[in-house]
């Protein structure tokens, strides 16, 4: 039987590092780290997804007493921005089994003074201004929309509909942040470092007409603004495997015509790879599931580029993830291998 290694694992200490860096003064603190580190990052993971938000990169470091973290995201069109169902406040159990309540920040776009007390700090990458136009981001007609419909006539017309968007997410990481300070019984000095990726990509968008051409069947499709969006993402900055298999299973959980969205991942990863430009060598994407809802569950290979994952050397990055749907479960594995 085959027998499989993680392929991140298999590289460390040749290409790959390790996401949390610690130092155990004893030795049975070790797995005590190991514990909060996993217990940490699915929490970060489960609250960004929940509210509509992937997960591009995420490090933790420990410093004595000072515990520093490092997250990217990218804030897709399912953002919840007005939903009211949302609870109000959240129930945590702290390491002595402790229940503890606390308010849910979600809708709070107010300065988040009130949390940053002399161990605690929140590094917001955004403008100072933090100005609240994720609104006009979300509704409005993106480049790739104008772009399809005007043939690609109109280079010189005036784009600001990315270049000063800034997404004022305070209320989600204020929550964020008060919970790893119950976890950790205010024992550590917390510090939030947090990027948005949502950047402009007009001039790359722009320089490649043909790949915009290729995909005049999928215009009328909800998935392809924000797909090119997440796919440039990921051609033209690394470590992006987890944002593309968090961003197939967001899409795979609302579609139907899950096949034909496939078809445009395949295509348009296709084009953007041999653009010289591009960062990534290939792409395989593994999905096994009930794809189109069919009676048996299938599994689905996508390749593109080459793809050595026995080679230790390759710079690859890995990721995978598990769905539900009405469907049954989807498994979604992929490799992205940089240049």
């Amino acid at each position: 039987m085959g027998q499989k290694i993680n392929p991140t694992i298999f590289r460390l200490g040749v290409n790959k590092t390790w996401k949390t860096e610690f130092f155990e003064k004893k030795n049975h603190e070790l797995p005590l780290y190991v514990f909060k580190d996993l217990e940490i990052r699915n929490y970060i993971d489960r609250v960004l997804e929940t509210y509509g938000i992937i997960l591009h990169d995420y490090k933790q470091h420990y410093n004595d007493s000072t515990l520093n973290l490092y997250v990217s995201y990218f804030v897709t069109s399912d953002f919840a921005v007005d939903k009211k169902e949302t609870t109000e406040r959240l129930t945590i159990k702290d390491g002595a089994g402790n229940k503890k309540v606390v308010k849910n920040l979600r809708n709070s776009v107010t300065d988040s003074t009130h949390f940053l007390s002399s161990n605690k700090t929140i590094n917001f990458s955004t403008d100072s201004s933090r100005l609240y136009k994720l609104k006009q981001y979300l509704n409005s007609s993106s480049s790739i929309k104008p772009v399809l419909q005007q043939g690609f006539g109109s280079r010189t017309k005036k784009i600001n509909e990315f270049s000063d968007t800034n997404f004022n997410v305070n209320g989600i990481f204020d929550q964020v942040f008060e919970v790893l300070n119950l976890f950790s019984n205010n024992k550590l000095n917390i510090a939030l470092n947090f990027c948005c990726i949502n950047k402009d990509l007009y001039f790359l968008k722009f320089s490649q007409d043909k790949i915009f051409m290729s995909l005049q069947k999928f215009r009328n499709t909800p998935f392809l603004r924000e797909g090119i969006e997440v796919l440039f993402h990921v051609a033209y900055n690394s470590n992006s495997a987890n944002l593309l298999a968090k961003f197939i299973a967001f899409q795979l959980k609302k579609i139907k015509r899950q096949k034909f969205f496939l078809s445009f991942l395949k295509q348009s990863l296709t084009a953007l790879s041999n653009s010289k430009p591009s960062k990534i060598k290939g792409v395989k994407i593994v999905i096994k599931g009930r794809l189109n809802g069919v009676p048996r569950a299938k599994h689905k290979i996508i390749t593109i580029g080459d793809v050595p994952v026995q080679s230790i050397s390759a710079k690859l990055d890995y990721s995978q993830t598990t769905i539900h749907n009405s469907n049954g479960s989807y498994g979604i594995q992929v490799w992205v291998v940089e240049k």
